[in-house]
């Protein structure tokens, strides 16, 4: 099992956004063994800047995702340079707490978020977070369009295998 501080170690990419220079972190393209390579997580292009969708890879800021922590083994933040610096991802605090959006970005256990090393499948990581706990893996909706995020109970699904590829 890796957390995510040993993580950015083992990539040996230390980067940040121009915007923002924070500490320890990198910027990646998110994507999904179940979604395929062409697939990345992607900021639905609107006012809010909050919505979250599987879209085609691609030179997007809404792809680039930067992943930092403030400890050496804490919890890392989720930003995203399309919705700023001020925006986190968080669950959605709705009594099902199966959704995810951009938030925000405060001292909220929703927007802690662990990556773990996907047992037996290298290159793969589980996202968990410490609002729902290490029981409830990001995901995605198998639904025909593929395209919709949630948070399900962990298991063997290829719509938890995420892909984290460091941005050059």
């Amino acid at each position: 099992m890796i957390r995510q501080s040993v993580l950015l170690m083992a990539m040996g990419c230390i980067l940040s956004f121009a915007s923002a220079a924070h500490a320890d972190s990198f910027v990646a393209h998110l994507g999904t063994k179940f979604t395929g390579k062409g697939k990345c997580l992607d900021i639905v292009n609107d006012q809010d800047r909050n919505k979250l969708v599987m879209g085609d890879c691609g030179n997007y800021s809404g792809q680039f995702w930067e992943i930092s922590t403030d400890t050496a083994d804490g919890p890392a933040r989720l930003r995203n340079s399309f919705s700023g610096d001020g925006l986190c991802l968080d669950v959605v605090n709705d009594g099902t707490n199966d959704q995810v959006a951009m938030a925000e970005c405060g001292n909220y256990s929703g927007q802690a978020w662990t990556l773990w090393d996907y047992e037996g499948k290298p290159g793969y990581m589980r996202l968990t977070n410490d609002f729902t706990g290490e029981g409830k893996c990001l995901d995605i909706v198998n639904d025909g369009n593929n395209d919709q995020l949630t948070l399900a109970e962990c298991g063997n699904y290829t719509g938890q295998m995420w892909r984290v590829a460091p941005v050059k």
